[in-house]
């Protein structure tokens, strides 16, 4: 018999996996397997009163016991060790006792709790201020709650789901505040069964408080000016918190021989004429390119550019180790992530086609904030005080990430104090 619902077990705990006998005997003398798909290979085979592993599967070599002090007391259970994702699924307890044979099925259920919401002012909409909040790294997927000051469940006005590699779950939800208007919002991000009990909305609250954060955001006042000084700070935390700034310096042996670095390397422009440089495995030979003199290979940062919008330009980041010589194409499946004014229009260089941002005013002063750990590259227009483009879930391969330029004709970069 084995239990009479599912283990549940979060990742990196000791599971447990029930099955016993009834009436209750003695187990020394029988074979146990427990397998999943099929018998051989399995997860943990017993016989002759000991272990016999083996052809037992390799991702459970060193992770299994057989709990000895219920042998003798009818039961057979199996306890995994740090159990992870890649674990959860059905389990069979097959026992054979003489001519004698008979089977129970486990459910194995693995939980991973993501990371702390992350709420935030997006942009105005709708008369109101579209607010999103977002959290990563879910198993089973989470259900998302909006709550205003009392408790009552508002409802979202959209959300999107994905799974990255690891098949963890990353959840947005967003809602509109109106302007005007004085109330707190709290967001919700949680396991289905451990959600907070609200109007219309099952679950319980109990265990659920190990594993709740609630993130508040108070929209208060009924000027324009305090709810956009608001949503500037809002804006900038979602992207910048806690977060270094740093002094890019351009690295000269990258440089195009036709970009012209300052004595302090804080400033670039373009010229027809290239200089007579010694070329090097690390310089740009065709395309008018520069990169930032230090790599981060982890943690948050950001820095300020100012650009020339006479002619065309690009910021962004890439990966150490891409293409610097010949043709080059500058998208995030070659190891680029930017935006800039290409082509005479505003865009951000995507795959497999650029972002037209045509709402957006090219702006001339840029920060590029850097969140290595999450795969994250955001642009912040700073005179007007408002994001953007975000390239998320993006693959760094463990490489370092630079600091990276290009320069269309006539153009001037400077690195902001």
């Amino acid at each position: 018999m084995g239990p009479p619902g599912p283990v549940i077990v979060a990742v990196g705990e000791d599971a447990v996996l029930p099955c016993r006998f009834s009436p209750a005997q003695s187990t020394q003398d029988m074979e146990v397997t427990w397998y999943r798909e099929q018998l051989v290979p399995f997860v943990h085979h017993y016989k002759g009163s000991r272990d016999q592993n083996r052809n037992q599967m390799l991702e459970y070599v060193g992770r299994t016991e057989l709990w000895k002090d219920g042998l003798a007391k009818g039961s057979v259970n199996l306890k995994i060790f740090d159990v992870q994702l890649p674990d959860r699924g059905n389990y069979t307890c097959f026992v054979v006792n003489g001519s004698d044979y008979d089977e129970a099925v486990v459910e194995l259920k693995v939980t991973v709790s993501g990371s702390v919401p992350l709420i935030a002012l997006e942009r105005y909409q709708d008369g109101g201020i579209r607010v999103s909040c977002r959290s990563a790294g879910w198993y089973p997927r989470p259900q998302v709650l909006w709550r205003d000051p009392h408790g009552q469940h508002l409802p979202s006005l959209s959300e999107s789901v994905t799974q990255d590699q690891s098949s963890l779950f990353v959840v947005e939800s967003s809602i509109i505040l109106t302007r005007g208007t004085k109330q707190n919002v709290s967001c919700w991000q949680c396991e289905t069964q451990h959600c907070p009990l609200l109007p219309g909305v099952g679950g319980s609250w109990g265990r659920g408080l190990q594993r709740l954060t609630c993130v508040s955001l108070c929209c208060s006042g009924d000027r324009d000016a305090a709810i956009e000084k608001q949503a500037e700070e809002l804006a900038w935390r979602r992207h910048a918190v806690p977060i270094e700034e740093v002094k890019v310096v351009l690295d000269s042996d990258t440089a195009h021989r036709s970009l012209v670095l300052s004595d302090d390397c804080k400033s670039v422009r373009r010229e027809e004429k290239p200089q007579d440089i010694p070329d090097n495995p690390k310089r740009f030979d065709l395309w008018r390119c520069v990169l930032g003199s230090q790599g981060f290979a982890s943690g948050r940062c950001y820095w300020k550019v100012e650009v020339d919008n006479r002619g065309g330009w690009a910021v962004g980041v890439c990966r150490e180790n891409v293409e610097k010589k010949g043709e080059i194409l500058f998208n995030p499946e070659k190891g680029f992530w930017a935006v800039g004014l290409w082509a005479g229009c505003f865009q951000a260089l995507t795959f497999p086609e650029n972002t037209f941002l045509s709402e957006i005013q090219t702006p001339k002063r840029i920060r590029v904030f850097l969140n290595y750990e999450e795969g994250r590259v955001s642009f912040f227009a700073v005179d007007e005080k408002m994001p953007i483009f975000t390239f998320q879930e993006t693959s760094f391969e463990g490489k370092p990430v630079y600091p990276w330029f290009w320069l269309g004709s006539g153009t001037l970069l400077k690195m902001c104090p």
